[in-house]
């Protein structure tokens, strides 16, 4: 059954490849699809088509960032998101994270009975840097986010999560139907390459936000000429990143890429550091996206101990999980991938084999198209 799907994003509906991805995805089987995206930059056209479905930008003008500062923003795109939604007579609302979630609440209030929830969340948002953690702010902050969870998650028809780690999590809020939908890669997109010997050069290929363990790899190329450390991305911590890296020797740091411009990059690197702060429960309970980029490039992967994703690295040889505080564990791992690159290229070989098998868009788009046609019947 063909549906009129209006997704809201909080972001300008372009930056992300996910939301393109999974529109298209639901526009192949045949639904309408429209975005209503947060054009905070001002640099969107108000209507653009796309591939079958088209992004519609909205106001107003905002900074990502911005804390608390940003919230009369929020209040006014909620308002208008709402009124655009119900003004399109929607089939479903496909929210995409937590922060569009008022916006979707207040619109099925004008909706037709029987319009679906769709809540699409990319990270566990209440324990996610997303907001902020600490102090006044963090405890509004959390407490609004358990606040719309509470109201959100046990109406929605459906909850789409992108890791299985974190399905406990949102049926534990009354979640009544959940879909897990990976951030995977597109395969074609991404091949193995096996490097001519030289530098051992080990990358991060991704937003900069959590400067120790970037700052720790850093540390841990030091002392070995053959090594080589590439930081490739934007973020809040680009340019302290850059800073720290301007005093050291063999790292390479590069700026914003498009998202077309990165699957080259892994074909410059012998290895994937994907580490992130596990004090965090969204981090502790991810598949980062370049952990899964890294196995479709035929990579093996360095990842954060104590964490959903060095379970999986473990249990499958695709590489380690070190103590990303520690500069000695990252140097060990590092040492052991350059002093036996056959070894190295057997994890990334068992990495592109279950990319092949389960951790690819196509996988994870039918089953985006599978928990929709599931829409369709009684819950």
């Amino acid at each position: 059954m063909s549906m009129r799907i209006v997704m809201i994003a909080s972001g300008d509906g372009l930056a992300d490849p996910r939301i393109a991805k999974e529109a298209g995805a639901l526009v192949g089987v045949g639904h309408d699809v429209v975005v209503l995206a947060w054009d905070r930059a001002g640099a969107h056209p108000p209507v653009l088509e796309r591939d079958g479905w088209r992004v519609e930008s909205l106001g107003p003008r905002a900074s990502h960032g911005a804390g608390l500062r940003n919230v009369p923003g929020y209040i006014r795109f909620w308002r208008d998101a709402a009124g655009r939604a119900a003004e399109l007579d929607p089939d479903v609302v496909h929210c995409h994270n937590l922060d569009t979630v008022p916006a979707a609440l207040r619109a099925l209030k004008r909706c037709a009975p029987g319009t679906r929830l769709v809540l699409d969340f990319w990270e566990i948002y209440r324990e996610s840097r997303a907001i902020p953690q600490h102090g006044l702010a963090g405890v509004l902050a959390r407490t609004a986010a358990r606040v719309l969870e509470r109201r959100s998650i046990p109406r929605a028809d459906l909850v789409i999560t992108v890791v299985t780690g974190q399905v406990y999590y949102y049926e534990g809020l009354g979640a009544r139907r959940i879909a897990v939908v990976e951030n995977a890669p597109d395969l074609e997109r991404y091949s193995p390459l096996e490097r001519e010997s030289g530098h051992f050069v080990v990358s991060f290929i991704g937003q900069k936000r959590w400067v120790p363990s970037l700052l720790t790899l850093m540390r841990a190329v030091q002392p070995y000429p053959e090594m080589r450390a590439l930081l490739v991305g934007g973020g809040p911590a680009a340019e302290e990143i850059e800073r720290l890296a301007s005093s050291m020797e063999r790292v390479e740091v590069r700026g914003r890429v498009e998202p077309e411009e990165i699957p080259p990059l892994y074909h410059e690197c012998d290895a994937v550091y994907a580490c992130y702060d596990a004090s965090l429960l969204n981090w502790r309970t991810s598949l980062p996206v370049k952990s899964m980029e890294a196995m479709a490039s035929g990579l093996p992967v360095i990842v954060t101990k104590g964490t959903w994703i060095a379970e999986f690295v473990e249990k499958h040889g695709l590489g380690y999980a070190v103590d990303d505080s520690s500069v000695g564990d990252v140097e060990r791992a590092l040492v052991a991938l350059a002093s036996d690159r056959a070894a190295a290229r057997e994890m990334g070989r068992r990495g592109r084999e279950i990319a092949e098998r389960e951790l690819n868009w196509q996988a994870a788009a039918n089953r985006l198209v599978q928990a929709y046609e599931g829409l369709a019947r009684p819950l």
